[in-house]
């Protein structure tokens, strides 16, 4: 749908145009080096197309993406993003304009240790508009807040890597210094390669290759908090597609009954994951409960392996727990072994 450029600053927005209503992004390179694209990978994890044969599948593909430009070359400032957060919510901002539908979730792919009341007020007022804010909670592998993940308003989200670990990189929370973390999703790790798949263990979404000065469609792996948040954002979309009126205190309350997640932590909320690893199923099933009324759908079985394989060419033995994430109560009826090296 259509959005805006919120990027004040002449030198950081590339387009030399200050704020207007063309949210198109002419890219951070230069002519020596390609772009990052970070919004348009985070956007295709949300909404990507999808039954296209092309590229990947985005978590709700029937999501309309507000493009709201607030970061440009090196950055941008906490002003224009919170300018951006107002337009979205349907509030008064520094463009004196409004969109025509306000947005239902923003989705915050950013953040920074700095915070003032001022900008706290901004996400509180767009969430009291009905808007669920999502923020990545940070790369920094501590504890420090990172705002506006941190605010008490805003949806803090952690990344999981292949195996549903922490991502060595995540943020963590502590209440005494005033972190925090609500929730879990994958993020990747590119260091490694634990599926054995021949890549580093990222998240993949669009891209643009603008290498040779032109921009072309791609499909790039990614990794960090910034790509676990657009995997929650879209779920939340899910959520509402089948239940419009659901509001941020009502996703609050699901999310702490723990009816929304998978526990892969400590019993509970805790400093690395929050109340869990996002469960889109059971995401949806709940929204559905909320609309509907009546008993959900029953949870399919969904047996997990931790690891996912074992690797034996540095090891003699291995051992992996199979698991189930899902529904019903599967059992293990027999296993065959198909190597003859292998006991």
């Amino acid at each position: 749908v259509p959005g805006y450029d919120f990027i004040s600053s002449l030198s950081s927005s590339a387009d030399n145009d200050g704020i207007d209503p063309n949210p198109d992004d002419p890219g951070d390179g230069n002519q020596f080096e390609a772009s990052t694209w970070h919004g348009t990978h985070v956007a295709g994890t949300i909404a990507a197309k999808t039954n296209n044969n092309n590229g990947v599948a985005g978590v709700s593909w029937g999501a309309k993406i507000m493009p709201l430009r607030a970061l440009g070359v090196g950055g941008g400032t906490d002003y224009d993003i919170g300018q951006a957060v107002l337009f979205a919510a349907g509030l008064s901002n520094n463009s004196d304009t409004f969109p025509a539908q306000k947005a239902d979730i923003i989705n915050l792919s950013l953040g920074g240790p700095a915070k003032s009341d001022f900008f706290r007020d901004i996400y509180a007022q767009a969430r009291n508009e009905g808007l669920i804010i999502v923020a990545a909670a940070g790369n920094a592998n501590n504890a420090q807040p990172s705002y506006p993940a941190a605010y008490d308003t805003v949806i803090s989200v952690a990344a999981t890597d292949v195996n549903n670990n922490r991502a060595p990189y995540s943020s963590y929370g502590n209440a005494a210094l005033g972190s925090k973390i609500d929730i879990a999703a994958p993020g990747g790790d590119l260091s490694v390669d634990r599926n054995n798949d021949g890549f580093g263990d990222g998240v993949l979404s669009t891209f643009v290759d603008d290498s040779s000065g032109i921009r072309k469609d791609a499909i790039v792996l990614n990794q960090g908090t910034s790509m676990a948040a657009p995997h929650v954002a879209g779920v939340i979309a899910l959520m509402r597609a089948v239940y419009p009126a659901l509001s941020p205190n009502e996703f609050d309350l699901l999310l702490k009954s723990g009816k929304i997640t998978n526990d892969i932590g400590d019993t509970g909320q805790d400093s690395l994951f929050g109340y869990g690893l996002i469960n889109a199923f059971k995401a949806v099933s709940e929204a559905r409960e909320l609309n509907f009324g009546g008993e959900p759908p029953a949870l399919p079985a969904l047996i997990t392996s931790t690891p996912t394989s074992l690797n034996f060419a540095s090891n003699v033995a291995g051992n992996l727990t199979l698991s189930n994430a899902g529904g019903g109560n599967p059992t293990i009826t027999g296993f065959s072994v198909s190597a003859d090296w292998l006991s």
